[in-house]
C-alpha cells in the first residue's frame, strides 16, 4: 500500500511541477531596451529591441543587420534558409548581447518584421 501512495505522490508533485513551469514560461517576458542603454555589463543578458535596419550585409552563413534608432547596434544572424529583409524595415529583434572586437553586438536569435 505505501508504494501506490508513494507512486500516487510522485506523479502528482510531477504533474504540479509541469503545469507550474508551463504558466511561468508563459509569462517570461524579455525586456525591451532601447540601443543606448545596453553597455558592457549586459553581456550575456537576453534582450528586446525595435529599430529600423539601415544596412544589411549577407556573409554567406551569418548576416549583419546595423538597426537604428537613432543609436546603432549591429546584430548578428546564422541563417538556416533564405533570409532576406531590406534596407528601410522596421523590426523587432530578441537575442542576447555580445562584444565581439570591442563593439557590442546582438546575437539575434528571433526576428520580427513591424509594420
Amino acid at each position: 500500500m505505501e508504494e501506490k501512495s508513494l507512486l500516487r505522490l510522485a506523479l502528482i508533485c510531477s504533474l504540479v511541477g509541469i503545469i507550474a513551469l508551463f504558466f511561468i514560461s508563459e509569462n517570461m517576458e524579455i525586456k525591451e531596451k532601447n540601443i543606448n542603454e545596453i553597455n558592457k555589463d549586459n553581456i550575456g543578458e537576453d534582450i528586446k529591441i525595435k529599430g529600423i535596419v539601415s544596412k544589411s550585409t549577407d556573409k554567406g552563413k551569418i548576416i549583419l543587420l546595423d538597426i537604428v534608432q537613432p543609436e546603432t547596434v549591429t546584430v548578428v544572424l546564422f541563417k538556416d534558409s533564405d533570409f532576406n529583409i531590406s534596407t528601410g524595415t522596421k523590426v523587432e529583434i530578441t537575442g542576447e548581447i555580445d562584444e565581439f572586437n570591442g563593439q557590442l553586438e546582438i546575437i539575434g536569435n528571433e526576428v520580427k518584421t513591424l509594420n
